[in-house]
Order: C-alpha cells, then sequence, then structure tokens
C-alpha cells in the first residue's frame, strides 16, 4: 500500500511540473512560439491533456483528504466509571508495549506505531530488534502472547490487533551444543590422544606361539 501511494505521488509530482512547464513557455521565455507551436502536435497536446486531468484528479483527492480526514488521535476511551471516562494515551500504549517487549533483554522495540479511534479499536504494529539470533516464529508467538495480556492491562478490551515485524538482529550467534552432546564429548576429551601411528616401513614384530606355552613358562 506504501509503495503504490509512493508511485502515485510520484506521478502525480511529475504530471504538474511538465503541465506547469509546458503551459508557462508558451507564456514567457525565449521559446514562447516553440512552445506555442508544440501544441498544435497531437502527440504532445494529448501529453499535456493527460498529465493536466492526473494533476486535477491528484488535487481533488488532496482537497477531499483535507476536508474530511479524521483528527488524529491521542487519547483512547477504555472505560466508563460512574458517567466519568478512563483514558489512556498512544505514548502510553507504545511505551507499555516497548516494556513488554525489552522486558526479558532480548529483543529491542525499535519503533511501535499505535493506530487508534476515540472509543476504541486499538492497533498496534512493533519492530522487533532481537539482540541476537533468535527462532522468530517461537519467539514472535512468546512476544505476542505477552503483549495481548499486557496491553489488555492498559487499555482493557479495545485492542484489536498487535502485529510485529522482527529486523535484522545486532549480532548472530551459533547455536549451542545442548547438554547431552556435551556429556557424550567429554569423556573423549579426557580419554589419551592415540599413539602416532608407525611409519609403513618400519617392522612389526608379532607373536605367534600359542598362549599355553607362555603359562607353563610362568
Amino acid at each position: 500500500m506504501r509503495g503504490l501511494k509512493r508511485l502515485c505521488t510520484v506521478i502525480f509530482v511529475l504530471a504538474d511540473l511538465f503541465v506547469l512547464a509546458a503551459l508557462f513557455l508558451t507564456w514567457y521565455g525565449p521559446w514562447t512560439a516553440a512552445a506555442s507551436a508544440l501544441l498544435y502536435l497531437e502527440p504532445y497536446a494529448l501529453a499535456v491533456l493527460i498529465c493536466l486531468a492526473v494533476s486535477a484528479l491528484g488535487l481533488l483527492v488532496l482537497l477531499v483528504r483535507a476536508l474530511f480526514a479524521g483528527r488524529k488521535v491521542r487519547t483512547v476511551e477504555v472505560a466508563t466509571v460512574d458517567g466519568g471516562v478512563i483514558s489512556v494515551t498512544r505514548d502510553a500504549i507504545a511505551a507499555q508495549a516497548s516494556h513488554i517487549v525489552e522486558a526479558d533483554g532480548t529483543c529491542t522495540a525499535a519503533r511501535v506505531r499505535v493506530d487508534a479511534k476515540p472509543r476504541g479499536h486499538v492497533r498496534v504494529h512493533v519492530r522487533v530488534l532481537p539482540r541476537r539470533t533468535v527462532d522468530v516464529v517461537l519467539k514472535g508467538a512468546e512476544l505476542h502472547a505477552e503483549l495481548i495480556d499486557g496491553l489488555a492491562a492498559v487499555c482493557g478490551d479495545t485492542v484489536e490487533d498487535v502485529s510485529l515485524e522482527f529486523v535484522e538482529p545486532e549480532a548472530v550467534t551459533l547455536s549451542e551444543p545442548d547438554e547431552t552432546t556435551a556429556a557424550e564429548e567429554a569423556p573423549r576429551s579426557a580419554e589419551p590422544a592415540p599413539e602416532q601411528a608407525a611409519d609403513p616401513t618400519s617392522e612389526i614384530t608379532v607373536s605367534m606361539g600359542p598362549a599355553r606355552d607362555a603359562e607353563k613358562e610362568a
């Protein structure tokens, strides 16, 4: 959605610049005659009309947004007690979300965005920056559950949606060997190193006599 909005903005600005330049050159400057002559060319005139239509449409959209866009909500009503209203600010909700994400020290809340309406419907988006490599699926599910419970203490039942976005961790760590593997490798490391293999050209003598002859001699 953001990409489409940015593309529309770029097209609107370029169309405005082209129309302004095309019309301005017909009124003022040393190229007024040439600019006026270009308007008699069908492709050029069609391009000017298209850009003019895009500019008019963009200005109409900006006017409608300015007239009917809702005001930015700074506080959210979470409860009503004895005729009074209990409200909480968006900054307080964002601070609570950051505290929950950073509680165990493994992650940092890089950015918290809170979208809310005056009478509830709070949506929280958190960009999570891990301090080291984590399992995104497990950690994401854990943080999501913690955020739902923690934000309920601040917003009540007005929390409508909680989304998480993980970014590249500050440090990449390798997985540590488990205790079983370490225990199995410990005795092996304690064993003495085998003697260096003999040179293949050296002579090896092996006794071939029966074992009982050795017992009689003993």
